[in-house]
C-alpha cells in the first residue's frame, strides 16, 4: 500500500514539475520581427542564402537550440527573411500520424499561453481545435494554431509576425503572379 502511494506521488510530482518547467520555458530568438539580419546573427544562423530575385530566405533551427525547458526537441523554428529583414518566426511541431506526443503534452500551447497570455481552450486543452491571435506592440501579432488534420494527426504552430511583414512575405513567396489577399484579422 505504501509503495503504491509513493509511486503515485512520484508520478504526480513529475507531471506537475514537467508542466511547470514548460510554463516557465523561454526562447531566445536572437532577432526580432522587422529587424535586419546583421553580421552578429551569422554566428548563430550562418549566412543567409536567398533567392536573387525575391530576396526570400528561410532558416530552420531545432527549438531545443534556442528554448530552455523540457519537450522542445520535436519543435522546429522557421525564420523567414525578405531582403535581410526578419518577416516572421514560426514554431511548428513535427507531428506524424499516431505520433503526436509533443502536441498531446501541450508543450507549444503552454509556451504560447505563458509568453502571450491565456486563451479559452474549451475547458480541455487536449481537445482544443482552432486558433488564437494576440495583438502585440507595433502592429505585431502572435497566432497559435492547433488543428486536427486527420484522425490521428495534429498540426500545431505558433507564428510571430507583423501585418506588414506578412503581406511582404505573401507577395514575395507568391510565385504565380497573383496578388495576395489583404490580411484579414479573424479573431
Amino acid at each position: 500500500m505504501k509503495f503504491k502511494f509513493l509511486k503515485i506521488s512520484i508520478l504526480f510530482l513529475s507531471l506537475v514539475l514537467f508542466q511547470f518547467s514548460n510554463a516557465e520555458a523561454n526562447c531566445d530568438f536572437e532577432i526580432d520581427v522587422g529587424k535586419k539580419f546583421l553580421k552578429k546573427h551569422e554566428k548563430k544562423f550562418g549566412p543567409l542564402v536567398f533567392d536573387e530575385i525575391t530576396k526570400y530566405s528561410e532558416i530552420f533551427l531545432p527549438a531545443s537550440d534556442i528554448c530552455n525547458g523540457i519537450g522542445f526537441d520535436n519543435i522546429t523554428v522557421k525564420y523567414i527573411f525578405v531582403d535581410k529583414i526578419l518577416g516572421s518566426i514560426t514554431m511548428f511541431v513535427e507531428n506524424q500520424p499516431d505520433k503526436n506526443r509533443t502536441t498531446e503534452n501541450l508543450i507549444l500551447m503552454n509556451f504560447a499561453k505563458s509568453k502571450f497570455g491565456d486563451f479559452e481552450d474549451g475547458g480541455n486543452p487536449q481537445f482544443y481545435n482552432g486558433y488564437n491571435m494576440w495583438n502585440l506592440k507595433k502592429d505585431k501579432y502572435a497566432m497559435y494554431l492547433k488543428l486536427k488534420v486527420d484522425d490521428n494527426l495534429w498540426r500545431e504552430e505558433l507564428e510571430i509576425s507583423s501585418r506588414e511583414m506578412r503581406q511582404v512575405i505573401n507577395a514575395t513567396s507568391n510565385s504565380d503572379g497573383v496578388n495576395p489577399k489583404e490580411f484579414e484579422e479573424k479573431n
